[in-house]
C-alpha cells in the first residue's frame, strides 16, 4: 500500500532531500512545509498515514505543538520527530511532552533511508496498537461513567459533579470506584487516582496530559 506522509521541516534543503527521497521510495507526499500554521491548515484537508516532523521550527509554534493537534484530530496518526535535538527539553524549559505513540530520532543517526522507513512503520504501529488499547477500555464504559471521567478530568469535586449530573454524591463515588477497577487502578495504592482518570481521559483523545498543561483544559 502507498503510504501518505506529510514532511514539516523548516531548513529548505533537509525539506527538499527528505521530500524527494520519500518519493524515490514509493511514497506519496501530500504536504510539504516550512511552517507549523501551513502545515496545520493542509493536513486538515488532506489524509496521512504519518508525519516527519522537525522539532524546532524557528519563531512560534514548535514541532511538539504541531504533533498534539495532529493527534487531537487522528489517534492512529504515525508521527515521527526527525531533528537535531537529542533531546526535546534541550530546545526550551518546560516544553510540553511528546504525544504518545511517538518515534523520536537525531538526524544523526539515521544513515539509510530504510532506518527511516522503519521509524515510519513503527510509528504508524505504535499509533494504532495503543488507540486500540485504549479504545476497548472506552468502549465498556457506560454514558455515566464516561460523563463523570470527563468531570474528573475538568477538575470538578465529587459535589460538583453530583450536582451536575442530578445524582448523589454516594453515586459518584460508586461510579468512580466501578471506573477504577475496569482500569485496574488501586485507589489504596498511594496514587493520586484523579489525576491517573484525567490522564486516562485524555489520552482517549490522543493527548499527553501532564498535571498543569494548558492542553488538557
Amino acid at each position: 500500500m502507498e503510504l501518505s506522509i506529510g514532511v514539516l521541516e523548516d531548513d529548505a534543503l533537509t525539506r527538499v532531500a527528505l521530500t524527494d527521497a520519500l518519493k524515490s521510495h514509493g511514497f506519496k507526499v501530500p504536504i510539504s512545509c516550512a511552517s507549523a500554521a501551513d502545515f496545520i491548515a493542509k493536513a486538515t484537508k488532506a489524509p496521512l498515514d504519518a508525519v516527519l516532523l522537525d522539532l524546532h521550527l524557528g519563531e512560534g509554534p514548535t514541532g511538539i505543538d504541531v504533533a498534539h493537534h495532529l493527534r487531537e484530530r487522528s489517534s492512529i496518526l504515525g508521527i515521527v520527530f526527525l531533528t537535531s535535538f537529542e533531546d526535546p527539553r534541550l530546545l526550551t524549559p518546560g516544553i510540553r511532552g511528546l504525544p504518545r505513540g511517538v518515534r523520536y530520532v537525531t538526524k544523526h543517526s539515521v544513515d539509510t533511508f530504510e532506518m527511516l522507513e522503519a521509524e515510519i512503520a513503527e510509528s504508524i504501529r505504535a499509533s494504532k496498537e495503543i488507540a486500540a488499547q485504549v479504545g476497548s477500555q472506552f468502549s465498556r464504559m457506560t454514558d455515566g461513567q464516561m460523563e463523570t471521567l470527563r468531570l474528573i478530568a475538568e477538575g470538578l469535586s465529587n459535589q460538583e459533579i453530583a450536582r451536575r449530573r442530578f445524582v448523589t454524591e454516594k453515586t459518584v463515588e460508586a461510579t468512580i470506584s466501578r471506573i477504577l477497577k475496569q482500569l485496574s487502578i488501586d485507589p489504596q495504592s498511594g496514587v493520586n487516582v484523579r489525576v491517573l482518570l484525567t490522564k486516562f481521559y485524555y489520552s482517549g483523545r490522543g493527548i499527553d496530559f501532564s498535571p498543569g498543561t494548558k492542553s488538557a483544559s
